[in-house]
């Protein structure tokens, strides 16, 4: 898995701690296992992730086995499935709920921007540090030079860009959003038409832009996300019942070893 830290692939070396879940305690081993799906930047916070999870299973085991559910390995998905669906209830959202999130939400209810833009890549690996430093060294120079003139554009993409496009003078085309790299799109789109005044960095180096067109994104109708509002706050519902109903089981718990920690709600449209 990229982006995980050394300590998500092999057993810890320092001590973990014992959790306990209603005097059941967990296995080492099984917490050392359970680290590989949460890789984080140190091994505290990703040992807290992990005793969570495995707290959450086992509260979630003992309610199902209360139920009379079968919680042997090849049934567990289903019986939570089936503990959920008899043991959480919320209300779906009226037309005044889903009509009120999108009047206060609008801004998240546009049209995709559509951009055309031109660049210069000055390319380096990732790991080349070396590289990447001269790489954002020229591209400063050349958007200095462009400052001056940039009719040179397609000149300079001829001579330095790494990327086909230098054959057209850097074009790119039109762009919208998911057609480039994320780290590359998130700068692309905040940028205003013309020459940015920085290189935009990516995976691939360094890029000079020129941005020769940009269309913003217009504002979309509610009847035109009715159903994708709907859906929103449905799904929000359920998670905030079924993350209401596990906090229930933990206040009931007896647990030590890992503080249970709920996340703040995020909006994602």
């Amino acid at each position: 898995m990229s982006g995980c830290s050394s300590h998500s692939h092999e057993k810890p070396s320092q001590a973990l701690p014992v959790i306990t879940v209603n005097s059941k305690v967990i296995e080492e081993e099984a917490l050392a296992n359970e680290l590989q799906y949460h890789p984080s930047s140190s091994l505290d916070e990703a040992v807290q992730q992990a005793g969570q999870a495995l707290v959450i299973r086992q509260l979630l085991l003992e309610a199902a086995g209360e139920q009379g559910l079968d919680t042997s390995d090849d049934n567990e998905e289903q019986a939570f499935q089936t503990l959920m669906s008899e043991a959480v209830s919320y209300d779906d959202p009226t037309e005044e709920d889903c009509v009120r999130f999108f009047e206060s939400n609008r801004e998240k209810f546009t049209t995709v921007p559509l951009m055309e833009v031109d660049h210069i890549l000055l390319a380096a690996a990732k790991d080349d540090h070396e590289g990447r430093d001269e790489g954002k060294i020229k591209a400063k120079e050349i958007i200095a030079q462009l400052q001056d003139d940039v009719s040179l554009f397609a000149q300079l993409a001829k001579q330095f860009s790494a990327c086909p496009s230098k054959e057209t003078g850097g074009s790119l085309g039109q762009i919208s959003k998911g057609q480039t790299v994320p780290e590359f799109e998130r700068q692309l789109m905040n940028l205003p038409e013309g020459l940015a005044t920085v290189p935009l960095e990516s995976r691939y180096g360094f890029h000079v832009v020129n941005v020769t067109r940009k269309i913003e994104g217009k504002p979309l109708e509610y009847s035109m996300v009715a159903d994708k509002v709907r859906g929103y706050l449905v799904n929000r519902a359920s998670h905030l019942a079924i993350q209401a109903y596990i906090q229930g089981l933990v206040e009931q718990a007896d647990i030590g070893g890992v503080d249970i920690r709920f996340a703040e709600e995020n909006i994602h449209i």
